[in-house]
Protein backbone atom coordinates (compact mmCIF):
# COMPACT_ATOMS: atom_id res chain seq x y z
CA UNK A 1 0.00 0.00 0.00
CA UNK A 2 1.27 3.47 -0.85
CA UNK A 3 2.23 5.95 1.80
CA UNK A 4 -0.15 8.72 2.64
CA UNK A 5 0.63 11.97 0.85
CA UNK A 6 2.34 14.72 2.78
CA UNK A 7 0.00 17.66 2.38
CA UNK A 8 0.08 21.05 4.04
CA UNK A 9 -3.36 22.11 5.24
CA UNK A 10 -4.17 25.68 4.36
CA UNK A 11 -6.77 27.96 2.78
CA UNK A 12 -5.82 27.02 -0.80
CA UNK A 13 -6.21 23.30 -0.25
CA UNK A 14 -9.43 23.74 1.71
CA UNK A 15 -10.75 26.01 -1.07
CA UNK A 16 -10.08 23.27 -3.62
CA UNK A 17 -11.74 20.58 -1.50
CA UNK A 18 -14.74 22.73 -0.61
CA UNK A 19 -15.05 23.84 -4.23
CA UNK A 20 -15.15 20.22 -5.36
CA UNK A 21 -17.95 19.51 -2.92
CA UNK A 22 -19.78 22.61 -4.13
CA UNK A 23 -19.50 21.35 -7.70
CA UNK A 24 -20.98 17.95 -6.83
CA UNK A 25 -23.84 19.37 -4.73
CA UNK A 26 -24.61 22.21 -7.12
CA UNK A 27 -24.93 19.88 -10.07
CA UNK A 28 -27.34 17.70 -8.14
CA UNK A 29 -29.76 20.49 -7.17
CA UNK A 30 -29.35 23.18 -9.83
CA UNK A 31 -31.22 20.97 -12.25
CA UNK A 32 -34.50 21.07 -10.31
CA UNK A 33 -35.86 24.47 -11.30
CA UNK A 34 -34.78 23.83 -14.90
CA UNK A 35 -36.77 20.60 -15.22
CA UNK A 36 -39.89 22.22 -16.72
CA UNK A 37 -37.81 24.15 -19.28
CA UNK A 38 -35.71 21.11 -20.20
CA UNK A 39 -38.79 18.91 -20.38
CA UNK A 40 -40.50 21.28 -22.78
CA UNK A 41 -37.42 21.88 -24.89
CA UNK A 42 -36.34 18.23 -25.21
CA UNK A 43 -39.81 16.65 -25.00
CA UNK A 44 -39.47 14.68 -21.76
CA UNK A 45 -42.59 13.15 -20.20
CA UNK A 46 -43.45 14.11 -16.60
CA UNK A 47 -42.22 10.76 -15.25
CA UNK A 48 -39.12 10.68 -17.46
CA UNK A 49 -38.04 14.05 -16.06
CA UNK A 50 -37.00 12.20 -12.91
CA UNK A 51 -34.20 10.57 -14.90
CA UNK A 52 -32.44 13.90 -15.42
CA UNK A 53 -31.93 13.85 -11.65
CA UNK A 54 -31.63 10.09 -11.16
CA UNK A 55 -29.14 9.46 -14.00
CA UNK A 56 -26.69 11.61 -12.07
CA UNK A 57 -27.56 10.31 -8.60
CA UNK A 58 -27.67 6.61 -9.51
CA UNK A 59 -24.30 6.46 -11.23
CA UNK A 60 -22.83 8.71 -8.58
CA UNK A 61 -23.99 6.29 -5.88
CA UNK A 62 -23.14 3.18 -7.87
CA UNK A 63 -19.57 4.16 -8.75
CA UNK A 64 -18.51 5.82 -5.50
CA UNK A 65 -16.90 2.71 -4.08
CA UNK A 66 -14.91 2.24 -7.27
CA UNK A 67 -13.81 5.86 -6.92
CA UNK A 68 -12.78 5.22 -3.33
CA UNK A 69 -10.74 2.17 -4.25
CA UNK A 70 -9.07 4.00 -7.15
CA UNK A 71 -8.19 6.91 -4.85
CA UNK A 72 -6.70 4.55 -2.25
CA UNK A 73 -4.79 2.60 -4.94
CA UNK A 74 -3.46 5.40 -7.17
CA UNK A 75 -3.60 8.39 -4.84
CA UNK A 76 -6.41 10.90 -4.24
CA UNK A 77 -4.52 13.67 -6.06
CA UNK A 78 -4.45 11.83 -9.38
CA UNK A 79 -8.10 10.80 -9.11
CA UNK A 80 -9.10 14.37 -8.15
CA UNK A 81 -7.50 15.65 -11.36
CA UNK A 82 -9.09 12.96 -13.56
CA UNK A 83 -12.51 13.53 -12.00
CA UNK A 84 -12.42 17.29 -12.55
CA UNK A 85 -11.51 16.83 -16.21
CA UNK A 86 -14.32 14.28 -16.71
CA UNK A 87 -16.77 16.60 -14.96
CA UNK A 88 -15.84 19.44 -17.30
CA UNK A 89 -16.18 17.26 -20.41
CA UNK A 90 -19.57 15.89 -19.32
CA UNK A 91 -20.83 19.38 -18.51
CA UNK A 92 -19.93 20.52 -22.00
CA UNK A 93 -21.79 17.52 -23.43
CA UNK A 94 -24.88 18.30 -21.32
CA UNK A 95 -24.89 21.96 -22.36
CA UNK A 96 -24.70 21.02 -26.04
CA UNK A 97 -27.44 18.34 -25.88
CA UNK A 98 -30.28 18.77 -28.34
CA UNK A 99 -32.37 15.75 -27.35
CA UNK A 100 -33.16 13.64 -24.32
CA UNK A 101 -30.69 10.78 -24.88
CA UNK A 102 -27.48 12.86 -25.06
CA UNK A 103 -28.51 14.81 -21.99
CA UNK A 104 -29.12 11.64 -19.97
CA UNK A 105 -25.78 10.25 -21.17
CA UNK A 106 -24.01 13.46 -20.13
CA UNK A 107 -25.68 13.31 -16.72
CA UNK A 108 -24.38 9.76 -16.34
CA UNK A 109 -20.89 11.08 -17.11
CA UNK A 110 -21.28 13.78 -14.49
CA UNK A 111 -22.41 11.17 -11.98
CA UNK A 112 -19.34 9.01 -12.63
CA UNK A 113 -17.09 12.08 -12.36
CA UNK A 114 -18.70 13.00 -9.04
CA UNK A 115 -18.21 9.41 -7.85
CA UNK A 116 -14.48 9.76 -8.47
CA UNK A 117 -14.28 13.28 -7.07
CA UNK A 118 -15.91 12.87 -3.65
CA UNK A 119 -13.72 10.05 -2.26
CA UNK A 120 -10.62 11.72 -3.71
CA UNK A 121 -11.61 14.96 -1.99
CA UNK A 122 -12.20 13.24 1.34
CA UNK A 123 -8.98 11.29 0.93
CA UNK A 124 -7.04 14.52 0.50
CA UNK A 125 -8.88 16.06 3.45
CA UNK A 126 -8.12 13.10 5.72
CA UNK A 127 -4.46 13.09 4.68
CA UNK A 128 -4.03 16.82 5.33
CA UNK A 129 -5.98 17.15 8.58
CA UNK A 130 -5.37 14.81 11.56
CA UNK A 131 -8.38 13.22 13.25
CA UNK A 132 -9.74 15.44 16.00
CA UNK A 133 -10.69 19.13 16.19
CA UNK A 134 -8.67 20.11 13.08
CA UNK A 135 -10.43 17.55 10.92
CA UNK A 136 -13.81 18.34 12.48
CA UNK A 137 -13.41 21.99 11.50
CA UNK A 138 -12.31 21.06 7.97
CA UNK A 139 -15.24 18.63 7.58
CA UNK A 140 -17.55 21.38 8.86
CA UNK A 141 -16.32 23.78 6.14
CA UNK A 142 -16.52 21.02 3.52
CA UNK A 143 -19.98 20.01 4.72
CA UNK A 144 -21.21 23.59 4.83
CA UNK A 145 -20.15 24.10 1.22
CA UNK A 146 -21.90 20.90 0.11
CA UNK A 147 -25.14 21.45 1.99
CA UNK A 148 -25.32 25.10 0.94
CA UNK A 149 -24.59 24.02 -2.62
CA UNK A 150 -27.69 21.83 -2.54
CA UNK A 151 -29.81 24.80 -1.50
CA UNK A 152 -28.10 27.53 -3.51
CA UNK A 153 -28.22 25.32 -6.59
CA UNK A 154 -31.94 25.89 -6.77
CA UNK A 155 -31.50 29.65 -6.37
CA UNK A 156 -28.68 29.77 -8.90
CA UNK A 157 -30.73 27.74 -11.35
CA UNK A 158 -33.60 30.18 -11.07
CA UNK A 159 -31.31 33.15 -11.62
CA UNK A 160 -29.65 31.56 -14.63
CA UNK A 161 -32.99 30.69 -16.24
CA UNK A 162 -34.20 34.25 -15.69
CA UNK A 163 -31.17 35.64 -17.54
CA UNK A 164 -30.32 32.90 -20.03
CA UNK A 165 -31.34 29.45 -21.27
CA UNK A 166 -31.08 26.10 -19.44
CA UNK A 167 -27.72 25.01 -21.00
CA UNK A 168 -26.03 27.66 -18.86
CA UNK A 169 -26.71 25.62 -15.72
CA UNK A 170 -24.04 23.27 -17.11
CA UNK A 171 -21.64 25.88 -18.50
CA UNK A 172 -21.30 27.31 -14.98
CA UNK A 173 -19.39 24.18 -13.94
CA UNK A 174 -16.37 25.08 -16.04
CA UNK A 175 -15.09 28.07 -14.01
CA UNK A 176 -15.68 26.15 -10.76
CA UNK A 177 -13.59 23.27 -12.09
CA UNK A 178 -10.81 25.66 -13.10
CA UNK A 179 -10.72 27.27 -9.63
CA UNK A 180 -10.55 23.86 -7.94
CA UNK A 181 -7.64 22.70 -10.08
CA UNK A 182 -5.68 25.92 -9.60
CA UNK A 183 -6.27 25.97 -5.84
CA UNK A 184 -5.33 22.29 -5.39
CA UNK A 185 -1.86 22.91 -6.82
CA UNK A 186 0.73 20.45 -5.51
CA UNK A 187 -1.93 18.16 -4.03
CA UNK A 188 -2.51 16.88 -7.58
CA UNK A 189 1.11 15.87 -8.06
CA UNK A 190 2.46 12.31 -7.85
CA UNK A 191 3.07 12.39 -4.08
CA UNK A 192 2.01 8.77 -3.58
CA UNK A 193 3.57 5.59 -4.85
CA UNK A 194 1.33 3.73 -7.25
CA UNK A 195 0.19 0.27 -6.18
CA UNK A 196 -0.91 -2.66 -8.31
CA UNK A 197 -3.73 -3.74 -6.03
CA UNK A 198 -6.70 -4.70 -8.21
CA UNK A 199 -9.97 -2.84 -7.73
CA UNK A 200 -13.34 -4.56 -7.49
CA UNK A 201 -14.71 -3.32 -10.80
CA UNK A 202 -17.19 -6.17 -11.38
CA UNK A 203 -18.66 -5.76 -7.90
CA UNK A 204 -18.92 -2.00 -8.37
CA UNK A 205 -20.83 -2.30 -11.62
CA UNK A 206 -23.05 -4.95 -10.02
CA UNK A 207 -23.90 -2.47 -7.28
CA UNK A 208 -24.65 0.22 -9.87
CA UNK A 209 -26.82 -2.16 -11.91
CA UNK A 210 -28.77 -3.14 -8.80
CA UNK A 211 -29.59 0.46 -7.93
CA UNK A 212 -30.49 1.36 -11.54
CA UNK A 213 -32.82 -1.64 -11.81
CA UNK A 214 -34.58 -0.90 -8.51
CA UNK A 215 -35.15 2.76 -9.37
CA UNK A 216 -36.32 1.84 -12.88
CA UNK A 217 -38.87 -0.54 -11.36
CA UNK A 218 -40.24 2.18 -9.06
CA UNK A 219 -40.27 4.68 -11.92
CA UNK A 220 -42.26 2.33 -14.13
CA UNK A 221 -44.71 1.71 -11.28
CA UNK A 222 -45.32 5.47 -11.18
CA UNK A 223 -46.88 5.39 -14.64
CA UNK A 224 -50.63 5.04 -15.04
CA UNK A 225 -50.06 1.92 -17.19
CA UNK A 226 -46.81 0.22 -16.09
CA UNK A 227 -45.10 -1.98 -18.65
CA UNK A 228 -44.96 -5.60 -17.49
CA UNK A 229 -41.82 -6.43 -19.56
CA UNK A 230 -39.96 -3.42 -18.16
CA UNK A 231 -41.00 -4.32 -14.61
CA UNK A 232 -40.00 -7.97 -15.04
CA UNK A 233 -36.65 -7.07 -16.59
CA UNK A 234 -35.92 -4.60 -13.81
CA UNK A 235 -36.70 -7.08 -11.05
CA UNK A 236 -34.68 -9.88 -12.64
CA UNK A 237 -31.73 -7.53 -13.21
CA UNK A 238 -31.84 -6.28 -9.62
CA UNK A 239 -31.90 -9.83 -8.23
CA UNK A 240 -29.12 -11.07 -10.51
CA UNK A 241 -26.85 -8.07 -9.94
CA UNK A 242 -27.53 -8.19 -6.21
CA UNK A 243 -26.60 -11.89 -6.06
CA UNK A 244 -23.38 -11.20 -7.97
CA UNK A 245 -22.60 -8.37 -5.55
CA UNK A 246 -23.08 -10.63 -2.51
CA UNK A 247 -20.90 -13.32 -4.12
CA UNK A 248 -18.11 -10.85 -4.94
CA UNK A 249 -18.04 -9.64 -1.33
CA UNK A 250 -16.76 -13.10 -0.31
CA UNK A 251 -13.81 -13.01 -2.71
CA UNK A 252 -10.19 -12.05 -1.95
CA UNK A 253 -10.76 -8.47 -3.16
CA UNK A 254 -14.28 -7.55 -1.99
CA UNK A 255 -16.04 -4.33 -2.89
CA UNK A 256 -15.84 -3.20 0.74
CA UNK A 257 -13.07 -4.58 3.00
CA UNK A 258 -14.47 -6.50 5.95
CA UNK A 259 -12.46 -4.38 8.38
CA UNK A 260 -14.34 -1.27 7.26
CA UNK A 261 -17.73 -2.92 7.64
CA UNK A 262 -16.92 -3.52 11.32
CA UNK A 263 -16.28 0.18 12.11
CA UNK A 264 -19.33 1.15 14.18
CA UNK A 265 -19.23 4.88 13.49
CA UNK A 266 -19.02 4.16 9.75
CA UNK A 267 -22.03 1.83 9.98
CA UNK A 268 -24.06 4.50 11.75
CA UNK A 269 -23.02 7.18 9.27
CA UNK A 270 -24.13 5.00 6.33
CA UNK A 271 -27.56 4.34 7.85
CA UNK A 272 -28.28 7.98 8.68
CA UNK A 273 -26.82 9.16 5.34
CA UNK A 274 -29.34 7.03 3.44
CA UNK A 275 -32.19 8.38 5.57
CA UNK A 276 -30.82 11.92 5.23
CA UNK A 277 -31.02 11.93 1.45
CA UNK A 278 -34.35 10.06 1.34
CA UNK A 279 -35.86 12.81 3.50
CA UNK A 280 -33.98 16.11 3.32
CA UNK A 281 -32.59 15.42 -0.15
CA UNK A 282 -36.09 14.88 -1.52
CA UNK A 283 -37.20 18.20 -0.03
CA UNK A 284 -35.56 20.13 -2.89
CA UNK A 285 -37.47 18.12 -5.49
CA UNK A 286 -40.82 18.38 -3.70
CA UNK A 287 -40.62 22.08 -2.81
CA UNK A 288 -39.50 23.04 -6.31
CA UNK A 289 -42.33 21.16 -8.01
CA UNK A 290 -44.89 22.41 -5.49
CA UNK A 291 -43.93 26.06 -5.83
CA UNK A 292 -43.87 25.97 -9.63
CA UNK A 293 -46.70 23.53 -10.42
CA UNK A 294 -49.19 24.34 -7.63
CA UNK A 295 -48.29 27.89 -6.58
CA UNK A 296 -47.29 29.00 -10.12
CA UNK A 297 -43.94 30.46 -9.04
CA UNK A 298 -41.50 31.33 -11.78
CA UNK A 299 -38.15 29.56 -11.80
CA UNK A 300 -36.48 32.69 -10.39
CA UNK A 301 -39.11 33.13 -7.65
CA UNK A 302 -38.81 29.48 -6.69
CA UNK A 303 -35.04 29.86 -6.50
CA UNK A 304 -35.26 32.95 -4.30
CA UNK A 305 -37.70 31.12 -2.04
CA UNK A 306 -34.89 28.68 -1.21
CA UNK A 307 -32.48 31.35 0.09
CA UNK A 308 -33.65 31.11 3.73
CA UNK A 309 -33.09 27.35 3.55
CA UNK A 310 -29.51 27.93 2.42
CA UNK A 311 -28.92 30.42 5.24
CA UNK A 312 -30.11 28.08 7.97
CA UNK A 313 -28.11 25.19 6.51
CA UNK A 314 -24.97 27.31 7.06
CA UNK A 315 -26.05 27.92 10.65
CA UNK A 316 -26.70 24.21 11.16
CA UNK A 317 -23.34 23.20 9.67
CA UNK A 318 -21.47 25.69 11.84
CA UNK A 319 -23.37 24.65 14.95
CA UNK A 320 -22.64 20.97 14.34
CA UNK A 321 -18.94 21.68 13.83
CA UNK A 322 -18.78 23.41 17.21
CA UNK A 323 -20.87 20.83 19.08
CA UNK A 324 -19.12 17.75 17.64
CA UNK A 325 -16.38 17.78 20.29
CA UNK A 326 -18.65 18.78 23.16
CA UNK A 327 -21.66 16.47 23.06
CA UNK A 328 -22.03 12.80 22.02
CA UNK A 329 -22.39 12.27 18.29
CA UNK A 330 -25.55 10.26 18.95
CA UNK A 331 -27.18 13.26 20.59
CA UNK A 332 -25.99 15.60 17.86
CA UNK A 333 -27.42 13.42 15.09
CA UNK A 334 -30.70 12.76 16.93
CA UNK A 335 -31.23 16.47 17.57
CA UNK A 336 -30.45 17.29 13.95
CA UNK A 337 -32.91 14.80 12.49
CA UNK A 338 -35.72 15.64 14.92
CA UNK A 339 -35.32 19.35 14.13
CA UNK A 340 -35.31 18.73 10.38
CA UNK A 341 -38.27 16.36 10.61
CA UNK A 342 -40.25 19.05 12.43
CA UNK A 343 -39.56 21.41 9.53
CA UNK A 344 -40.79 18.86 6.98
CA UNK A 345 -43.92 18.31 9.06
CA UNK A 346 -44.54 22.09 9.09
CA UNK A 347 -44.23 22.08 5.29
CA UNK A 348 -46.78 19.26 5.07
CA UNK A 349 -49.25 21.25 7.18
CA UNK A 350 -48.57 24.45 5.22
CA UNK A 351 -49.22 22.68 1.93
CA UNK A 352 -52.41 21.07 3.24
CA UNK A 353 -53.76 24.39 4.54
CA UNK A 354 -52.50 26.27 1.47
CA UNK A 355 -50.72 28.69 3.82
CA UNK A 356 -48.83 31.68 2.53
CA UNK A 357 -45.07 31.61 2.05
CA UNK A 358 -44.23 33.71 5.12
CA UNK A 359 -46.69 32.01 7.47
CA UNK A 360 -46.23 28.37 6.43
CA UNK A 361 -43.51 27.53 3.93
CA UNK A 362 -40.81 29.81 5.36
CA UNK A 363 -40.96 28.40 8.93
CA UNK A 364 -40.79 24.88 7.49
CA UNK A 365 -37.75 25.75 5.37
CA UNK A 366 -35.97 27.39 8.32
CA UNK A 367 -36.47 24.43 10.64
CA UNK A 368 -35.64 21.79 8.05
CA UNK A 369 -32.57 23.75 6.93
CA UNK A 370 -31.21 23.96 10.46
CA UNK A 371 -31.73 20.25 10.98
CA UNK A 372 -30.24 19.13 7.70
CA UNK A 373 -27.22 21.41 8.09
CA UNK A 374 -26.46 19.84 11.48
CA UNK A 375 -27.11 16.32 10.16
CA UNK A 376 -24.90 16.71 7.07
CA UNK A 377 -21.83 17.75 9.04
CA UNK A 378 -22.60 15.37 11.91
CA UNK A 379 -22.89 12.29 9.74
CA UNK A 380 -19.58 12.91 7.93
CA UNK A 381 -17.73 13.66 11.18
CA UNK A 382 -19.14 10.37 12.47
CA UNK A 383 -18.26 8.45 9.34
CA UNK A 384 -14.66 9.66 8.96
CA UNK A 385 -13.61 9.71 12.61
CA UNK A 386 -12.40 6.11 12.98
CA UNK A 387 -11.35 5.16 9.46
CA UNK A 388 -7.96 3.43 9.10
CA UNK A 389 -5.64 5.77 7.14
CA UNK A 390 -5.10 3.30 4.29
CA UNK A 391 -8.87 3.17 3.62
CA UNK A 392 -9.85 6.83 4.07
CA UNK A 393 -11.20 7.23 0.54
CA UNK A 394 -13.06 3.92 0.40
CA UNK A 395 -14.68 4.46 3.80
CA UNK A 396 -15.71 8.00 2.94
CA UNK A 397 -17.10 6.76 -0.37
CA UNK A 398 -19.24 4.22 1.48
CA UNK A 399 -21.01 6.99 3.40
CA UNK A 400 -21.73 8.96 0.24
CA UNK A 401 -22.81 5.78 -1.56
CA UNK A 402 -25.40 5.16 1.13
CA UNK A 403 -26.44 8.81 0.94
CA UNK A 404 -27.16 8.93 -2.77
CA UNK A 405 -28.50 5.39 -3.03
CA UNK A 406 -31.02 6.31 -0.35
CA UNK A 407 -31.78 9.49 -2.27
CA UNK A 408 -32.34 7.71 -5.57
CA UNK A 409 -34.63 5.05 -4.13
CA UNK A 410 -36.37 7.58 -1.90
CA UNK A 411 -37.07 9.88 -4.84
CA UNK A 412 -38.45 6.99 -6.88
CA UNK A 413 -40.78 6.03 -4.01
CA UNK A 414 -42.00 9.61 -3.66
CA UNK A 415 -42.70 9.83 -7.40
CA UNK A 416 -44.66 6.60 -7.02
CA UNK A 417 -46.66 8.13 -4.17
CA UNK A 418 -47.55 11.44 -5.80
CA UNK A 419 -48.10 10.07 -9.33
CA UNK A 420 -47.75 11.68 -12.71
CA UNK A 421 -49.89 14.76 -11.94
CA UNK A 422 -49.52 15.52 -8.22
CA UNK A 423 -52.14 17.70 -6.53
CA UNK A 424 -52.01 19.49 -3.17
CA UNK A 425 -53.04 16.37 -1.24
CA UNK A 426 -50.26 14.37 -2.90
CA UNK A 427 -47.63 16.89 -1.83
CA UNK A 428 -48.99 16.86 1.73
CA UNK A 429 -48.68 13.08 1.84
CA UNK A 430 -45.15 13.01 0.45
CA UNK A 431 -43.91 15.72 2.83
CA UNK A 432 -45.30 13.68 5.73
CA UNK A 433 -43.45 10.62 4.43
CA UNK A 434 -40.15 12.54 4.34
CA UNK A 435 -40.80 13.79 7.89
CA UNK A 436 -41.37 10.20 9.05
CA UNK A 437 -38.14 9.02 7.39
CA UNK A 438 -36.12 11.82 9.03
CA UNK A 439 -37.69 11.07 12.41
CA UNK A 440 -36.70 7.40 12.11
CA UNK A 441 -33.03 8.39 11.88
CA UNK A 442 -32.98 9.86 15.40
CA UNK A 443 -33.61 6.69 17.48
CA UNK A 444 -31.44 4.67 15.09
CA UNK A 445 -28.48 6.98 15.70
CA UNK A 446 -29.04 6.85 19.47
CA UNK A 447 -29.35 3.07 19.53
CA UNK A 448 -26.50 2.24 17.15
CA UNK A 449 -23.93 4.62 18.62
CA UNK A 450 -24.89 3.55 22.16
CA UNK A 451 -23.46 0.12 21.27
CA UNK A 452 -20.06 1.64 20.47
CA UNK A 453 -18.64 2.05 23.93
CA UNK A 454 -14.90 2.40 23.36
CA UNK A 455 -12.56 4.98 21.94
CA UNK A 456 -10.07 4.07 19.24
CA UNK A 457 -6.49 3.47 20.27
CA UNK A 458 -3.10 3.62 18.65
CA UNK A 459 -3.21 -0.15 18.25
CA UNK A 460 -6.29 0.14 16.07
CA UNK A 461 -4.89 2.93 13.91
CA UNK A 462 -1.08 2.93 14.10
CA UNK A 463 -0.57 6.17 12.20
CA UNK A 464 -3.21 8.09 14.14
CA UNK A 465 -2.36 9.64 17.52
CA UNK A 466 -4.28 8.22 20.45
CA UNK A 467 -7.46 10.18 20.91
CA UNK A 468 -10.86 10.05 22.45
CA UNK A 469 -13.58 10.28 19.87
CA UNK A 470 -15.79 13.32 20.37
CA UNK A 471 -19.13 11.97 21.27
CA UNK A 472 -17.84 8.41 21.20
CA UNK A 473 -18.45 7.77 24.89
CA UNK A 474 -22.12 7.13 25.38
Amino acid sequence: MHASPVLTPGPRLLTALAGAQLLVALDFSIIYVALPDIGGSLHFSTIALQWIVSAYAIFFAGCLLLGGQLADAFGPGRIFLAAQLLFAASSIGAALSDSAAPLIAARVGQGVAAALLVPATLGLLSAAYPAGPARDRAVSVWGTTGAVGLALGVTAGGGILAAASWPWIFWINLPITAVCLLAAGRALGPTEGRTHTPVATSATFSACATVVAVVLAFTELSRSNPSTPVMATSIVTALAAGALLVHSQRRRRPLVPGSLLRVRTLQVACVVAALYMASFGAEFYLVTLYLQDVRDYSALAAGIAFLPLAATIVVGNTLAGRLAGRIPLSRLLATAFVTGAAGLAVLAVAVGLHSGYATGILPGLLLSGLGQGMAFTGMFITGTRDLPPQSNSTGSALVTTAQYTGGSIGLAVLVLLHGEHPATADFTRTFLVTAAVATAAAPLALALLARDGHAPTTEQHPTTPSKTRAGGQQ
